[in-house]
């Protein structure tokens, strides 16, 4: 049975927990005041999904302070768990404000009492640091994400493959194409490519439909001669922070060749929009080198009837 199975039929805190330690296959651990308590990671858990993950990750915060007061082992990495959702940061995220001896925070009585101020100025600080989850379609990412980090010392980005591209796209959607300023629904895949095939800065592919520009060292999207900026940045970043990119290089193609498969297919099968397949675009080029010779696009003008958003192009100077 699946985690998040599990995780609905959970009546109470401890069966949340003991969900989540069958799930993450932990050996070595405790329960005490740390709801779960391992060398690598501390995990605080709530039954249902009322609590916020900033407000867990107060709770933890509370913990951490503690034991830097007080001289006690700490762990590299802090996860807070629930009935639907999870999240994991590294514990160095807070050391800062945890040692600055300038900010003083009335934490409250215990961690799960801790103060709104408390929330307040952890909920700041920590920003987007840390990488979240819904377990109902990301229960995979979740786990692996953790064992890794148990196993590496390291939070390692999910890779982007032909395998998880639908997923990743809706996710794209929800967290960054529906905050892109005046953009249509049907041109988000184009802007997603444009995201995802590039290091954040160098693109890996040449004259792609859309582009992805800064200004005022914030991500902006270039598309048909017009910039579409994002309305809030906080989804982009935690976007970002699962996930890697640009994808390796033996799938780059490959996803381009399946962007007609995140398209609605309403949208495919009354409009045509379906993408020339990479492959095919070199073969017609080879054809027409082979044809009209090697200066054919310089001697001749194309007119491509069927053109949508311009692959047969690609490789036209």
């Amino acid at each position: 049975m699946s985690l998040f199975s599990e995780l609905q039929k959970a009546s109470s805190e401890e069966d949340v927990k003991d969900a989540y330690i069958k799930a993450l296959h932990l050996k070595s651990y405790q329960k005490n005041l740390i709801d779960i308590q391992t060398k690598e990671v501390w995990f605080e858990a709530k039954v249902g999904c009322k609590v916020s993950t900033y407000a867990m990750f107060t709770q933890l915060c509370f913990y951490v302070a503690q034991a830097l007061k007080e001289g006690e082992e700490i762990p590299p990495f802090l996860c807070v768990i629930d009935s639907v959702k999870a999240a994991i940061m590294e514990t160095q995220t807070v050391y800062s404000l945890l040692n600055d001896k300038s900010v003083k925070i009335k934490w409250g009585k215990s961690a799960s009492d801790v103060t709104q101020e408390a929330l307040e100025v952890v909920s700041q600080y920590i920003g987007t640091h840390f990488v979240s989850f819904r377990i109902e379609t990301q229960e995979k990412e979740f786990i692996d994400t953790v064992q890794n980090a148990i196993s590496t010392g390291e939070i390692i980005r999910t890779q982007i493959t032909p395998d998880n591209l639908k997923q990743v796209f809706d996710r794209w959607v929800e967290m960054i194409g529906r905050e892109i300023c005046g953009i249509e629904p049907e041109n988000y895949c184009l802007l997603f490519f444009a995201d995802i095939m590039s290091d954040g800065t160098v693109s890996t592919h040449e004259n792609l439909p859309a582009e992805l520009l800064h200004k005022n060292n914030r991500p902006t999207f270039l598309l048909d001669g017009k910039l579409y900026e994002l309305g809030n940045y906080d989804g982009y970043r935690k976007f970002w922070a699962i996930y890697n990119r640009p994808p390796e290089v033996e799938y780059r193609n490959y996803l381009l060749e399946r962007r007609d498969s995140l398209i609605p297919t309403d949208e495919r099968s009354f409009k045509g929009a379906y993408f020339t397949p990479l492959h095919v675009v070199e073969k017609a080029y080879e054809l027409l080198n082979r044809t009209l010779g090697k200066n054919w696009q310089r001697d001749y003008i194309v007119w491509d009837m069927c053109c949508g958003v311009g692959n047969l192009e690609t490789k036209h100077s």
